[in-house]
């Protein structure tokens, strides 16, 4: 399918370019004597990557004015074919922030959060969003696969509805982790669009201070490591904590909100079974429910 990308190239204005491929699905597109790439094509020919590539590309057109501002790609050209789905969008400088950290690395952790909040509040700012906070989350209920969300959890968070029916939802990535987020001195900027949403105005802080230290090939202690985030003692969790109480204050929801704003961030996560930290999160979950579903940074009740 690359004739399709060769095409648009030459349309605008390339006589010629080198090409990387990573995993059969995205190339890395150069101009000749450039160390740095600049366009990512993608390929998908799976029904599940075609729709995810189908959202990317939405999303990018949603962000496209606020694309300089916020720094994430701009989409350059989309064809749907009876092979595949091929999209290219402009590649974004930087590398990735380093994952599997210590949550006892306060150093690290303190470096990523600087860079991270200051974005997160300035997207929640100018993108849009056009549903209130219960309508979205409602959405999000409707559209799970049956059986995937313990109905203790389910009922919990429908209770608490009501209190969010007048407050807007806020533009979300919608898988915020350091593998996304690409830092190039003071600039960050964001790729992989294809769950962007509107939702809570925790949701990304707490997906990226979450994807800092899960260990992908070691679901226990992932799910132990999820935990300490939310109810541990380690630089980690009082960094996560201060960030979504400034979160809050800037959107003007009291701390008391923290509780079911948690239920929504978790079941967001365990609706979302594709993802390679799903089982990881299905065991975190029965153990918080055991637990009593505390609020986080509250002691649970079973004070283990």
């Amino acid at each position: 399918m690359f004739y399709l990308a060769a095409r648009y190239l030459r349309e605008a204005g390339w006589s010629g370019w080198d090409v990387l491929q990573l995993n059969g699905r995205v190339w890395l597109i150069f101009r000749p004597g450039e160390k740095a790439p600049a366009v990512v094509g993608k390929s998908s020919t799976t029904p599940a990557r075609r729709q995810a590539a189908a959202r990317e590309c939405d999303a990018l057109q949603r962000l496209a004015p606020y694309s300089e501002e916020l720094s994430v790609p701009r989409l350059l050209f989309q064809e749907d074919t009876a092979s595949g789905f091929i999209h290219l969008q402009t590649a974004m400088p930087g590398k990735p922030m380093r994952l599997e950290l210590s949550p006892g690395d306060g150093n690290s952790i303190a470096a990523q959060f600087d860079t991270i909040e200051g974005w997160l509040a300035k997207f929640q700012a100018l993108a849009p969003s056009e549903a209130s906070l219960a309508v979205a989350f409602r959405q999000r209920i409707l559209t799970a696969a049956p059986g995937c969300v313990p109905q203790a959890l389910l009922d919990a968070a429908a209770g608490s509805l009501p209190l969010f029916t007048a407050v807007p939802a806020v533009a979300a990535h919608g898988d915020f982790c350091g593998g996304n987020v690409l830092a190039a001195g003071s600039r960050v900027s964001v790729v992989d669009w294809d769950t962007f949403h509107c939702g809570s105005p925790l949701k990304d802080l707490f997906s990226f201070a979450t994807g800092a230290v899960f260990r992908y090939n070691k679901l226990e202690l992932s799910a132990k490591l999820i935990w300490d985030t939310f109810w541990g003692s380690s630089p980690l969790a009082a960094r996560t904590q201060a960030a979504a109480l400034r979160t809050l204050a800037r959107v003007g929801l009291p701390a008391e909100h923290l509780r079911p704003l948690y239920w929504m961030h978790l079941i967001d996560r365990l609706t979302r079974e594709g993802y390679a930290d799903a089982a990881a999160w299905r065991i975190f979950a029965a153990e918080y429910i055991a637990a009593g579903m505390p609020a986080p940074w509250h002691k649970r009740q079973d004070n283990r």
